[in-house]
């Protein structure tokens, strides 16, 4: 017989499942201000330390610590190093409330107290500190840059995302650095903003600074090109990713789902049949995307069939309700009404609501079984099927068969009561008055 589309209620197509990179940078200590100069350092025979920020264009204010300050400040940094961070923040509010205290004085203590701050897991204080440390305008260089790098990262991680975009663009428009990771915590914020045009010039700036890619970066960029609907650049950096980690399943169902986003369908079918057959599905959305891939492309339900075949012999699949009916309808389309009777009928057990027994139903009726046709469709109207006058007909049809024309017009009687099958009954009990 052949198989009418129309017949069975629609499957419920599943969608690929985006492993959407989201990576947030790494709080880290801000180091303190430095004593000497690198010219000082070579003085005493140390070596010269590599500047973080050559090119800034901020001219160094130059100042020292106060000499009467000297001592409380140094206490101050010996209790943070030593692990007293409530004595260091202590010691670095004192400092900061001193009217004797210069500028210099006050931002050193105050970058003091941001790193205790988050000793004592009091990210606002930190952030707090920081800006008051930045805004003092006093420290040099180096160091100004270095608190408002790690500001920037904890404004994130505090979710304060466009402070965090603000306080980055400052920070590189002002030192005009060429380091890939401040690029890279810009394009992070941008993207968790929301941002990805802009996002996305961020990163391929970061990966312009940088010798080999870096597959975290690569991964972000492939999901803001997602975001920013550019599916074939996200395809094309996905390909990339997948040269260098050819088994990371997560990389390949977010090809996938780029491949699909410009509907190249069977590149995608391909992509994730190649990590079925190499054994990479190892949870129950793996199969359940790829056999509703197979269901929307024609006369493909024998790949149906056999993937989900494969996640139950293999208990990833379990035989609930979703299952059995996709397996159920792909046997039928397939024109196999011997498994689709049996899956049938096992998924009509588990339905509460009585509509997989009501597709059972019109399978018998169709296949000529009308005993079994009839007692499946009044099981579906005992569960409070949505389409009772559905399961009305199926029974008035298979009475028919079984010559049993009293029990035909009163199935019939009872299908002209639903607006989706009364004029198909009324016309049915003129015809057999």
């Amino acid at each position: 017989m052949a198989a009418s589309r129309s017949l069975l209620l629609g499957v419920v197509v599943l969608t690929a499942t985006l492993f959407a990179v989201s990576a947030y940078a790494q709080t880290s200590r801000t180091g303190q201000e430095r004593r000497g100069s690198n010219a000082e350092e070579r003085a005493r025979g140390g070596e010269e330390t590599p500047l973080l920020f050559p090119d800034a264009t901020r001219v160094e204010p130059g100042h020292k610590v106060s000499p009467r300050l000297s001592r409380p400040l140094g206490q101050m940094v010996e209790a943070l190093n030593d692990g007293e961070a409530a004595k260091a923040l202590e010691l670095a509010e004192a400092a900061i409330a001193n009217e004797r205290a210069s500028a210099y004085d006050k931002a050193f203590a105050a970058q003091v107290a941001a790193n205790a701050a988050m000793d004592l897991d009091d990210l606002p204080g930190s952030i707090a500190y920081q800006k008051q440390a930045v805004d003092l305008n006093a420290l040099n260089n180096e160091s100004h840059y270095s608190v408002m790098y790690s500001m920037a990262i904890n404004q994130l991680n505090n979710e304060q995302v466009k402070d965090a975009i603000a306080t980055l663009s400052v920070l590189i428009d002002e030192t005009k650095t060429r380091n890939a990771d401040i690029h890279y915590a810009l394009a992070q914020t941008l993207a968790q903003d929301e941002q990805y045009p802009a996002a996305i010039e961020a990163l391929k700036h970061a990966l312009s600074l940088v010798p080999e890619p870096k597959a975290d970066w690569l991964r972000l960029l492939q999901v803001a090109y997602m975001e920013a609907e550019q599916p074939a650049e996200a395809a094309a950096i996905g390909e990339k990713l997948l040269v260098m980690f050819p088994d990371d399943k997560r990389q390949i169902f977010a090809l996938a789902s780029s491949y699909l986003d410009f509907e190249q369908q069977e590149k995608a079918v391909a992509l994730l049949e190649g990590a079925r057959t190499r054994g990479l599905f190892t949870e129950s959305r793996d199969y359940q995307t790829l056999y509703s891939l197979y269901f929307n492309i024609d006369a493909r339900e024998k790949d149906v069939i056999a993937v989900i075949d494969e996640g139950l012999s293999k208990n990833i699949l379990k035989r609930d309700l979703q299952t059995l009916n996709a397996l159920a309808q792909a046997a039928y389309f397939s024109e196999d009404m011997p498994k689709a009777i049996a899956t049938y009928k096992e998924a009509a057990v588990l339905d509460p609501k009585g509509e997989t027994g009501l597709n059972l139903a019109k399978v018998l009726s169709a296949e000529a079984e009308d005993a079994q046709a009839r007692d499946a469709a009044k099981a579906a109207l005992a569960k409070g099927v949505a389409k009772p006058g559905e399961a009305w007909m199926v029974i008035a049809r298979s009475e028919s068969q079984l010559d049993n024309a009293a029990a035909m017009r009163v199935a019939l009687q009872e299908a002209a009561k639903y607006p989706e099958t009364r004029d198909q009954a009324n016309r049915m009990l003129q015809q057999n008055r």
